[in-house]
This record gives structure tokens, C-alpha cells and sequence, in this order.
């Protein structure tokens, strides 16, 4: 797995260590992390749509304001409220996955099973995110904290294991390789 990177073990376990503490961490603040991330997520379109609409306001169409003004209503909506973001998301998620899985269903063309599966399980998720749409911000910084997690523990099993078997196994070509300074400690 890591035999084709070219860096130190010490830079390795202090990438592993923060993937696994990174994890964890959105694991044990999953709330406030989805809370902040969408907010933030927000307020950097509607500088984005505001600083568009100043600089190119007289030229624009009819159309591209009324798309403008939704973006800046959706934007200052997730601000304020951001679990009306999922909401949003499993809204759109329902237009994208109920066509591609009922044109299946009808046509009776079952020969893209994985594309079936995936419409499936997007169709499921979106109900949930309609439903419930603040458990389901907290269940997607969850998984992603659990990836995380599993990720760094992964990395750092795997340069214990690495160095175990040949210890000059990351420092055979050392002259080119960039790692972090002042390490010799770890």
C-alpha cells in the first residue's frame, strides 16, 4: 500500500497519528463540525455570488439574477439554519437517483446492477436526509470521521509493519525525500 510514496517513516506515523486523531475528532464533534462546515461552506458562495452579481450585475440576464438571488436566498438559508443544507440535498438527491432507477425498473433493463444499487441506497438516503435532515449532517461527518479513522490506523499499522520487516525500508534513497524537520524526537 505505501511502497510506491516516497517519505519518511517518522512523516508517516505523524500523517497516520492526525488522520487517526482527525477521526475521532469528527467522530466525538460531529454536530458542531457539520454546523461549522456548512456554514462556512455558505458563506464563502455567498461572497462568491455577491462579489459576481457587483462585478457583473449589467450584463447579466434575466435569468442569471433570478439563479443569483437563489443562490444568495440558499446560501444566507444555510447560515442561518444548516440543516436545511441536507434538506436541500436530499431534495436534489430524489431528482437526480427516481428517474435513473424507475427508467430501469420499467424498461426492465437490469443489466446495470451497481447503477440500480447505487440509485437505491440515493433514494434511501435522501428520504433520510427529508426526514431527518440534522441526524443525517451528523451521520455523513460520522462516516467520514470512521474513514478517517480506519484510514490513519491503516497507514500507521502499516509502517510499523514495513519498517518491522526491513527497518531501512523508507530511508534507502533518503537524499529525496522531503519530510517534516525536527522529528528525531518521535
Amino acid at each position: 500500500m505505501l511502497s510506491n510514496l516516497n517519505l519518511k517513516t517518522k512523516t508517516l506515523k505523524i500523517i497516520s497519528l492526525s488522520l487517526t486523531l482527525t477521526g475521532i475528532t469528527f467522530i466525538l464533534a460531529s454536530e458542531y463540525i457539520g454546523s461549522i462546515s456548512i456554514r462556512l461552506a455558505m458563506l464563502i458562495t455567498l461572497a462568491f455570488c455577491l462579489t459576481n452579481i457587483k462585478m457583473t450585475y449589467k450584463y447579466l440576464t434575466t435569468k442569471e439574477k433570478i439563479n443569483y438571488f437563489a443562490a444568495v436566498t440558499a446560501s444566507i438559508l444555510g447560515l442561518v439554519k444548516p440543516e436545511l443544507t441536507m434538506f436541500i440535498i436530499g431534495i436534489m438527491l430524489l431528482f437526480l437517483t427516481v428517474p435513473i432507477y424507475f427508467n430501469a425498473i420499467k424498461s426492465k433493463d437490469y443489466s446495470d446492477i451497481i447503477m440500480i444499487i447505487v440509485s437505491g441506497i440515493g433514494i434511501l438516503f435522501a428520504i433520510y436526509c427529508i426526514i431527518n435532515s440534522e441526524a443525517a449532517l451528523n451521520t455523513v461527518i460520522i462516516i467520514i470521521g470512521i474513514a478517517f479513522t480506519i484510514l490513519g490506523c491503516l497507514t500507521l499499522y502499516e509502517t510499523f509493519n514495513t519498517t518491522k520487516i526491513n527497518p531501512n525500508y523508507y530511508e534507502q534513497n533518503d537524499e529525496n525525500q522531503f519530510g517534516f524537520t525536527n522529528t528525531n524526537d518521535i
